[in-house]
């Protein structure tokens, strides 16, 4: 619906402007707001435009100064606004006198109202009753690009989307340094079927989604933020109509670029932040500490906080054929996650792996071991192979800090070779295995094993009883005879043979406590030989 200029003065950052030639004109009416971009934008005008200008495309062309407003009054253009200070210092004398004569409204612009200022907020009141047609489709994206310009404002952006469609708007992000919504999601999330399919299509379709809360159906049109053939977030215009589907796909695949480059522009800045918060864990873990209040000061720009207390944790999976690229993905999901869980976690990536810090001063061992299953469980959906969370004890100062990632990394290191089936270990569940990696006399530990159940080895090597599967299954079933014939699918009597063969081989009696204890401590020092590097 066309407005007056005189009405459109009291909108948006046209409230700011002046009227300085051509009052008589105020009663025009405006149909489109459109930016002058080339000089001979007069040939591509429809008429009852508001015409907006810095004039850089005619500032050295003194024939189009003198013969703008003419050709403007002659196409039924509605105003020109010129904005000064950047390229003019004042607008020419022979733009205000042709504007006079004509009754041609002349507007300055202020220095600190922005084209989209102005833009938006009018064309939003002009397209408050009126449908978006083919014809209009310029005008809106003309109104779309001029974001990729301005200051990031989503609510703004979303209002502008809104007034196109008439329908509500709702832009979704799936990473952490981006966020786009403004009030709880309506919606249901999309299944990751739905994502995968979008990723995939690449453009706007006609989708079915539930509300939140009574999980009504609603039509809807959805279109992919896609960034390097990867999907990071949708606009979801709620509401379908039949008749202007056509128009309506379009502005939103034009929203959906408009926001890639937004969400490209926020994850180059993210993974600069990121670089500098992984060069302080650099720092922090490996870098000769002279003084440890300038690093804590270091860490405040990343949310250090010397009064917390902190579980270090290491989480190292296979990084597949992406390398570095899925490393600055997976930090991402992992901040996702834990905005969720606490928002004051640190994370950086170092040596081709992911590192935690997760405050603890306000949460019991319970809760924080819970949290911990959380992370490991969020992350298995998107690392679904070789993914394991080393857990450190809890850390005061940066010095336990650092015996955390130590902690952490030998969790990781030792416990995916000592543990089946079990994903976070934390560094007090090692056990005896502890002691065994801080000996740093390996062949001292070497000799021990050999001495100890160095002939069962050479034994299975060469014959089919399996004797060291024998006494671990032994041990760990509380030297039950039955239990272990049980778990082994032998008979007993060929338990208590095998048992007998050990205590040959071995000289070792496991009925008396010393000679049996020297058995497990073998046991655990082959089991720790398979995970330490030392003895690879």
């Amino acid at each position: 619906m066309a407005i007056t200029l005189r009405k459109a003065l009291n909108i948006g950052g046209l409230q700011k402007c002046k009227v300085i030639a051509g009052e008589q004109g105020l009663d025009k009416l405006i149909n489109y707001v459109t930016i002058m971009e080339v000089p001979d934008i007069v040939y591509w005008l429809k008429g009852e435009e508001l015409l907006l200008t810095s004039l850089y495309p005619i500032k050295d062309d003194e024939h189009a100064m003198n013969n703008l407003v003419k050709e403007l009054y002659d196409k039924g253009t509605t105003a020109l606004a010129i904005k000064t200070h950047r390229f003019i210092e004042q607008i020419p004398g022979v733009i205000l006198k042709e504007a006079e004569k004509y009754q041609f409204p002349i507007i300055e612009i202020p220095e600190d109202v922005s084209y989209l200022d102005i833009l938006s907020p009018v064309t939003n009141v002009i397209f408050d009753d009126k449908v978006v047609l083919q014809e209009d489709l310029e005008q809106a994206y003309q109104l779309l690009d001029e974001f990729k310009l301005n200051k990031w404002d989503v609510i703004q952006f979303t209002d502008t989307l809104s007034h196109l469609l008439k329908n509500d708007i709702l832009i979704e992000s799936f990473v952490s340094y981006l966020n786009t919504l403004t009030s709880e999601n309506p919606l249901e999330p999309l299944t990751p079927a739905q994502r995968s399919e979008l990723e995939i299509i690449q453009r706007p379709v006609r989708i079915t989604r539930y509300r939140v809360y009574d999980s009504s159906p609603l039509e809807c049109i959805i279109a992919p933020i896609i960034m390097e053939g990867q999907l990071y977030g949708t606009v979801t215009s709620i509401g379908v109509k039949k008749e202007y589907l056509e128009v309506d796909l379009a502005v939103m695949e034009r929203s959906s670029t408009i926001l890639s480059l937004e969400f490209m522009r926020k994850k180059a800045t993210y993974e600069l932040e990121q670089q500098y918060k992984s060069d302080f864990f650099r720092d922090l873990l490996f870098s000769q500490i002279q003084n440890e209040e300038s690093m804590a000061e270091k860490g405040r720009l990343y949310g250090f906080d010397q009064e917390q207390a902190y579980v270090f944790l290491s989480i190292q999976f296979n990084l597949g054929k992406k390398g570095i690229t899925s490393i600055v993905n997976y930090v991402n999901q992992l901040e996702v996650i834990c905005a969720q869980l606490d928002n004051k976690a640190i994370i950086g990536a170092v040596q081709n792996g992911l590192y935690l810090l997760y405050p603890t001063k306000d949460k019991n061992k319970k809760r924080t071991k819970r949290d911990i299953q959380t992370i490991y469980n969020e992350l298995i959906k998107s690392i679904p192979k070789d993914l394991y969370i080393g857990v450190g004890r809890p850390a005061n100062d940066i010095t336990e800090i650092r015996e955390g990632f130590k902690q952490a990394k030998q969790a990781v290191t030792i416990g995916r070779s000592i543990f089946n089936e079990k994903y976070v270990i934390y560094y007090e569940d090692l056990g005896f295995y502890r002691l065994l990696s801080e000996i740093n006399n390996t062949v001292e530990i070497k000799k021990f094993y050999e001495e100890s159940i160095g002939e069962l080895i050479k034994y299975d090597q060469n014959h089919d009883l399996e004797l060291i599967q024998t006494l671990t299954t032994y041990f760990n079933n509380n030297e039950s005879l039955s239990q272990s014939a049980k778990a082994l699918f032998i008979h007993v009597n060929t338990m208590k043979y095998r048992l007998e063969r050990i205590k040959l081989l071995t000289g070792l009696d496991l009925h008396k406590s010393e000679e049996k204890l020297v058995l497990q401590i073998g046991l655990k020092i082959l089991k720790f030989t398979e995970s330490d590097y030392r003895f690879r």
